[in-house]
Formats: structure tokens, sequence, C-alpha cells
């Protein structure tokens, strides 16, 4: 039998625990994948970067998604209904922070990401960041308040990945870049 992995843990601090709000219960939950989500209006691409994105149920594939709702995407999204959520790599960093500090209705967002676009046999014809890692083709299935946020609830129609599979058939997210903290980021790594 083989010996299980030894994974060394780190030291818990013998300093009590410190009050956290805002920003920083969220880095407290991270790190999460930097999700890049693109959506048309009348027929420009835009971009914006999400770090609350999250898995909800495997059949039928559902995902959340909170976004500000003054933000450009969350009303185009709740508009037209669609929008795509894909991953990058680190090299992306740069055309992240890039959108993510501009509106989509005042700057041609697809300037930060080369642009493709989703086929229309399958509906709209959607952006995404042409360097992808990962891109889903999502569909709105509701929307809510949630706090300073929109809670958008998204069904995926499609889904297709250039990350290869791991010896266990697993997806191999090593190149994904990650969102420890408004701004900071990381990628992924796999424990021994």
């Amino acid at each position: 039998m083989p010996d299980p992995v030894s994974i060394e843990q780190p030291r818990a601090s013998e300093a009590p625990p410190r009050a956290l709000s805002g920003r920083a219960i969220a880095a407290a939950l991270g790190p999460r994948p930097v999700i890049v989500v693109g959506t048309v209006r009348n027929g420009r691409a835009n971009f914006a970067p999400a770090a609350f994105c999250t898995p909800l149920s495997y059949d039928p594939p559902l995902v959340a998604l909170g976004l500000k709702p003054t933000s450009w995407s969350c009303q185009v999204i709740e508009a037209t209904g669609c929008c795509t959520l894909s991953t990058v790599d680190a090299e992306a960093a740069g055309a992240v922070l890039w959108c993510g500090s501009r509106s989509g209705r005042d700057a041609d967002k697809s300037a930060g990401f080369p642009c493709a676009w989703t086929s229309e046999a399958m509906g709209a014809s959607l952006p995404y960041p042409a360097d992808a890692l990962t891109v889903l083709k999502a569909e709105l299935v509701s929307a809510s308040d949630a706090g300073d946020h929109r809670l958008l609830i998204l069904k995926i129609a499609s889904a297709a990945t250039r990350l290869p599979e791991t010896d266990g058939g697993r997806l191999a997210t090593e190149p994904t870049l990650l969102c420890l903290e408004h701004g900071d980021f990381a990628l992924t790594s796999q424990i021994p």
C-alpha cells in the first residue's frame, strides 16, 4: 500500500482572529478564477472581469455570476439574456486590469483582448477572448438583487476548453489566472 501524501500544514497563529468586512471577506474566501464575461450590444463586443462566479449544478449545468447592477455587462446580460464566461492565463492579467478599469458604455473593451466569436449555430454569436483557456456560452435563467451586486443564474448552453487533462482524467487548470483580491492575481498549482 503506498504511503499517503504528506502535506505540510501551516501552523495556526496564536493570535486571536480579527474582524473582517467588505472586500476582505471576499479575499478570505479566495482564490477564485478570474472570469472574463463577454457580451455584445449593437454589434460591439464588451469584456468585463469578474471574480464572483461559481458552479451551482451539474445537470443542468448552472452557474451563479455576481456583477454590479450599474455595470454595462450586467445591464447587457439582463437585456439580451446571454453572455460568455471565459478563463484566461497569466498573460491576460494586464488586459483584465485594463478592462476592469473602464466601462463598456464608453470604451471598446475588445481592444483589451484579441476577440473571437462563438458559432451562430447555437444561437447569437457572442464574443470571447481569443486566447481563452475555457469558454462557456451562457443563457440567463434569473436575476435578483444580492447586496451590492446582482446575482445572475446562468445555464451553460455550450462549453469548450484548451486545457489538457491530468493523468487522472481531470482538467489541468494550472495555467488559469486566479483572483486573490481586487488587482492581485496568482496561478493554480497541483498539490502532489
